[in-house]
């Protein structure tokens, strides 16, 4: 290989990566409301029904053409390189804001953190009244984040003349138990199969 092709593949290369590298401006939340209306904790994950109801909801207000953009901070891991904005939930609002405003303008953003009053932007006239009236449970933790926001979000919206229904957690609990049992279903097939195998191999004559 020429020293000119390799010059021009390790150029590809870093052009490739420059996308990527971009995004990663020290602030997990933003990266991902960049592609998604919600940013759930990492340490620890809320529960898979406690996601879903909240994500069907903003599926089903964007659908109306309500989108709203939801981060949930638990820790100081969740603000990447801001950690000092830790218990600053108006100010992280903010930030947050004008991280993701060049791909969504004017933003309705709404910031759940542990310990914090629920606080946002662009949500209304209304907005510091409904929030104010809402807690997140710190004992339920990353669950106690979802919930409160999922409050909120439906309470805003309906201020704002947009009466979605708040899906139920039940069904998504019983879908997971059937897939965890047909996952144990295919695991028992997979080990009965291959103790068929054994027993063939063993019953077969040697020559």
């Amino acid at each position: 290989m020429s020293a000119r092709v390799a010059t021009a593949l390790v150029t590809l290369a870093a052009l490739l990566a420059a996308p990527a590298a971009a995004l990663a401006d020290g602030d997990p939340a933003s990266d991902v409301l960049l592609l998604r209306d919600v940013y759930f904790p990492y340490s620890p994950p809320p529960s898979k029904p406690a996601q879903q109801q909240l994500q069907k909801l903003l599926a089903a207000l964007r659908k109306d053409k309500y989108p709203v953009k939801v981060a949930m901070i638990e820790t100081r891991g969740d603000l990447g390189a801001y950690p000092e904005l830790y218990g600053k939930a108006p100010q992280y609002a903010k930030l947050l804001e004008s991280e993701i405003v060049f791909k969504v303008k004017h933003p309705r953003l709404l910031v759940a953190m542990q310990g914090q009053p629920l606080a946002g932007r662009n949500l209304g006239p209304k907005a510091d009244a409904i929030l104010a009236q809402i807690k997140s449970d710190p004992a339920a933790k990353t669950d106690g984040l979802v919930k409160a926001a999922t409050d909120a979000v439906s309470k805003l919206a309906a201020a704002d003349g947009h009466q979605v229904s708040v899906p139920g957690a039940k069904a998504e609990k019983s879908s997971g138990g059937s897939s965890h049992t047909a996952l144990y279903i295919i695991a028992a097939i997979v080990v009965l199969a291959g103790i068929g195998l054994v027993a063939v191999s063993v019953r077969k004559p040697r020559g």
